[in-house]
């Protein structure tokens, strides 16, 4: 069952640099819980809130996809995507976090440019402001304002993810070791494979890195979760 998740996320989440966080990240440990108000909240991070309506969108339209390739969602798997995509969402409020340390910016033209160009918002090839307006009510149940605020925040985590991947270096030396040890010596293959395992070293790198950035923000910001409140209506 975890298998077919992740085989289904792998098409519909990837990553600006293919690095998928969700099971690979053990840093938050237990979320906090709390009973003050948040109201319509199904997360808290920092100061930083998750809508549950939001949250939910994602839940519903990840799971239509995974009917709609004929798999069986059982509750036991909605339990699971439930999980799976509030650690995806508060993994990227906390990149977000970061990304604000260290100034990355994203400007107005760069957020109208992302938005004009995603398929669900074109009619005939051309982005309709009419059909953005109408997507956004219907499949997003958001308004514009905060659909854009949500987009903002996802650019700029992929800009951060972006950063860290071109940061995760690997020299000639690197590679050649590396190499070496996941094929106990044996180089025949080496120039064959360069292209491809330098790929995966530097992925891999660059989650490590992540992760790393991951486990120092979750001991230095709140993370509360209020999922259980909300799915028992509270």
């Amino acid at each position: 069952m975890i298998s077919l998740l992740s085989r289904h996320r792998k098409a519909l989440f990837i990553a600006v640099i293919a690095v998928f966080l969700i099971g690979t990240f053990v840093g938050l440990g237990g979320y906090l819980f709390s009973s003050r108000d948040t109201s319509g909240t199904v997360a808290l991070v920092g100061s930083v809130k998750i809508p549950y309506t939001r949250f939910a969108v994602r839940v519903d339209q990840y799971a239509e996809t995974l009917r709609s390739k004929g798999t069986d969602v059982s509750d036991d798997m909605l339990k699971q995507i439930k999980q799976g995509m509030l650690r995806d969402m508060i993994v990227d409020a906390l990149l977000s976090i970061k990304a604000d340390e260290l100034g990355i910016i994203v400007t107005d033209e760069e957020l109208a440019r992302d938005i004009r160009n995603t398929p669900a918002f074109q009619r005939g090839g051309a982005f309709d402001q009419d059909v953005y307006f109408s997507v956004i009510r219907s499949q997003f149940r958001d308004t514009p304002q905060a659909y854009e605020a949500q987009r903002l925040q996802q650019i700029k985590t992929n800009k951060f993810k972006q950063l860290v991947y071109q940061t995760a270096k690997v020299t000639p030396l690197d590679l050649s070791q590396a190499y070496a040890q996941e094929h106990k010596g044996v180089m025949k293959s080496f120039e064959k494979d360069k292209a491809e395992f330098t790929s995966k070293l530097q992925q891999q790198r660059a989650l490590d890195l992540l992760n790393y950035y991951l486990r120092q923000l979750s001991t230095q910001i709140e993370i509360r979760s209020y999922l259980d409140q909300r799915e028992a209506g509270a």
